[in-house]
């Protein structure tokens, strides 16, 4: 167990439950950056919380403070109001409507993808009742109640699993709920279905056991999921010598959760309140952690955002490859550390060479 978990638990009391962690006395010398890090309080943020407890960023310099919030949206509003230099979210959904708004983030290096598919989910999906009538089949939600969280990439994810079904999206009942309080939502009934991400997908499929069925988990071709780290476009040309530390941590930090998943989910289990130690194994297990861009994740993205333009969930001028993503940095960080990548499959060529097609 690392040395920094006392002293990171009892930075974590101090800021009365915020996730804020350092790592270790010596990220406090005065020589070391400060970085805030804002991002999400669920499983897609794992490789940050081993990068902290690994002194990945430390050992190269960097303090960097973790601030875990629920959402995209708030994560975007941080970086707007200036209470974060970078924010961990989803480099297509969130990024385009950020930029829709004037909010004008980009994606540094993703840190959950699967860089061979063009769209692909693996850590969410759509949970259900049995006793509801719920099924796989998109038709048994005509006139259900879903629990989803609205604007976010639960919604992109429900809207496309109905439209597959031939399903129209107001012949459901959504409601809106925050996704830590879906798992009992559902089990006490309040709901037919949720759209969870990982971990509270594991929990719900746990606590409802027999009367739990796994509508949708980790599909391909409704969404393009690349969770990343997001930065305004003016502060990614100005700080590019820290970026690349801060890249380099957590392509270091993609490579431990690869390699030891397990040890991975222990880790989470410290930075996220509440969690069981079996739903992290068992989210992480569906979840991929490559840290490149390929042709294939850039035209997931583009058709991720341009999709939110066509249903109408943002108002913007049609999207381009070079709108979510600014390639300097990852691209020196990979080709003078190709040892972080080295367990990967090559990444495809062409895109007819991509899976996972929207």
């Amino acid at each position: 167990m690392s040395i920094f978990k006392s002293s990171r638990k009892a930075a974590f009391a101090a800021v009365s439950g915020l996730a804020l962690a350092m790592a270790g006395g010596a990220a406090m010398a005065q020589d070391f950056e400060e970085v805030t890090f804002v991002l999400g309080n669920n499983l897609f943020s794992t490789p940050a919380f081993v990068a902290i407890e690994n002194g990945y960023w430390a050992d190269r310099g960097l303090n960097v403070q973790l601030r875990l919030v629920a959402s995209g949206r708030e994560i975007t509003q941080a970086l707007n109001a200036g209470e974060a230099e970078l924010g961990g979210a989803n480099m297509g959904t969130t990024t385009a409507s950020a930029r829709a708004s004037g909010n004008m983030l980009k994606g540094v290096i993703p840190y959950y993808n699967d860089a061979n598919f063009i769209a692909v989910a693996g850590g969410r999906g759509i949970v259900g009742r049995v006793d509801s009538g719920i099924t796989e089949d998109p038709q048994s939600f005509v006139g259900k109640t879903v629990g989803s969280l609205n604007g976010s990439t639960q919604e992109v994810y429900l809207r496309q699993f109905l439209a597959e079904g031939g399903v129209a999206y107001e012949d459901v009942e959504v409601i809106n709920v925050p996704v830590p309080d879906m798992p009992i939502s559902l089990s006490q009934g309040l709901v037919d279905a949720t759209v969870p991400w990982e971990p509270y997908l594991s929990q719900s499929l746990r606590e409802l056991g027999d009367n739990g069925v796994a509508v949708s988990r980790g599909a391909a071709g409704f969404v393009a999921d690349v969770i990343g780290v997001l930065a305004n476009e003016d502060y990614i040309a100005e700080n590019q010598d820290m970026l690349e530390l801060f890249a380099l941590g957590m392509m270091e930090a993609t490579q431990f959760v690869r390699e030891n998943p397990d040890q991975a989910a222990e880790i989470a289990t410290y930075y996220l309140d509440g969690l069981n130690l079996d739903d992290a194994s068992e989210g992480i297990s569906f979840m991929s952690w490559d840290p490149r861009i390929s042709i294939c994740t850039e035209e997931g993205l583009v058709q991720t955002g341009n999709e939110m333009i066509a249903d109408g969930l943002i108002n913007a001028e049609e999207f381009e490859a070079g709108d979510f993503s600014d390639r300097a940095v990852l691209d020196l960080v990979m080709e003078e550390n190709a040892e972080f990548i080295s367990d990967l499959d090559a990444l495809p060529t062409d895109l007819s060479e991509c899976q996972g097609a929207l």
